[in-house]
């Protein structure tokens, strides 16, 4: 921030919004040689919006957690990142503020933004139609802070709550919308988190289902892929999974099965990757919009901390969990989420995945229009860019 050029400041904290925020970064660097300014994109973000032409202020990686729980041993980190983007913001050089999601570090940033009387263009905000919707207060009413949500029921609660909202489509839908059919394989995808702890949690639980699934003769020549939201975090799951695999008594043959893989970059070979999986088992978040936009077939699990399933008990308000199954309003894929994965819940989660693998998908259709809409990452960096030159 030394080298006197005005910037555009942009904070994503998580993986889900490393992928929304690359497009958003792409057309602000093309808007701006558009508009002949010489703005820069800084901020938080990972590999994606980084390649795309944004400088990090921060390492990313200290960045994803995973409810109240898992942030607590993060707190110095996080308050370290935090400052540093604050610090950004104020500075006189930051022309506006791009959110996505992270509403940790947002709300924040988008309250200094309003104090300073600064632009705000806030991508997939706070979910206030399943808890905090207090949270709406601080756009409320403010001509600067443009909300921009995915789904019909979000931009109906921000409107009641008097903010400045629009309908944008989600970038994996423009890819999905053209989806050529990829030819199934006889895979189970395991996608236990981007968040290291809330993953940690997740995959001794994931493999003992999926291992239970490779282990009956009808599914004995199905292999297993574990699915790395980035690089770091290979080696992490390769280990956990030595670790779940040495205690549960698993034969060599078995183990070979099992692999673990980066998720594709290009957001075109991860929709192809998703749509050739027989079945997939997936944590709660956008991922499992991606996987119904592919027609994958999907049990949705999650193993929570302590704090945010005692939280979610008392104040969420939706019924389903999943984004699919809230987006239709009826459950299409399965969804277990507990603190207690017994032998009675395993063998559960291990059967759903059995007989999702002979689901014949065709739901991509009717969640494309649930999520269509004329506004995408092009149109609403060019209004944002628009108030700045």
């Amino acid at each position: 921030m030394q080298n006197g050029k005005p910037y555009i400041l942009f904070c994503a904290g998580e993986d889900s919004g490393d992928c929304i925020g690359e497009g958003l970064v792409k057309q602000a660097v093309a808007a701006c040689d558009r508009l002949q300014t010489s703005f820069e994109i800084r901020g938080a973000g990972g590999i994606r919006m980084q390649n795309a032409g944004m400088l990090p202020l921060v390492d990313f990686e200290t960045l994803p957690v995973s409810g109240f729980g898992d942030v607590l041993p993060k707190y110095f980190a996080l308050r370290r990142s935090y400052k540093v983007l604050e610090s950004a913001l104020k500075s006189d050089l930051c022309a506006g503020l791009v959110a996505v999601d992270y509403p940790g570090f947002n709300m924040k940033l988008v309250a200094q933004a309003k104090k300073l009387n600064k632009p705000v263009l806030y991508v997939a905000p706070p979910q206030i139609w399943a808890w905090k919707s207090y949270r709406a207060k601080l756009f409320a009413g403010c001509s600067k802070i443009q909300l921009a949500t995915f789904f019909d029921f979000e931009v109906e609660a921000y409107r009641l709550a008097n903010c400045n909202v629009v309908k944008t489509i989600h970038p994996f839908a423009q890819w999905t919308s053209a989806l050529v059919a990829e030819p199934r394989l006889k895979k189970i995808l395991l996608l236990p988190g981007s968040r290291k702890s809330q993953a940690l949690r997740n995959i001794p639980v994931f493999l003992k289902s999926a291992l239970s699934v490779v282990q009956d003769v009808q599914f004995s020549d199905f292999e297993i892929v574990i699915l790395a939201a980035r690089k770091s975090l290979v080696s992490v799951f390769e280990n956990a999974v030595l670790k779940a695999t040495r205690s549960g008594n698993v034969s060599a043959g078995v183990c070979k099965k099992i692999s673990v893989q980066e998720v594709p970059a290009s957001t075109k070979e991860r929709c192809r990757m998703y749509s050739s999986m027989a079945v997939s088992l997936s944590a709660p978040g956008t991922a499992t919009l991606e996987l119904a936009l592919s027609n994958c077939p999907t049990v949705v699990c999650t193993k929570p901390d302590f704090l945010t399933l005692q939280m979610a008990k008392r104040f969420v308000k939706t019924e389903h969990f999943a984004l699919p199954n809230l987006l239709l309003q009826k459950k299409i894929f399965p969804e277990y989420i507990s603190r207690n994965f017994d032998s009675t819940m395993l063998a559960q989660v291990s059967d759903a995945i059995k007989k999702m693998t002979a689901l014949k998908p065709s739901f991509s259709k009717e969640i494309l229009e649930k999520l269509n809409s004329d506004y995408n990452s092009e149109k609403l960096m060019s209004e944002f860019l628009a108030q700045l030159v």
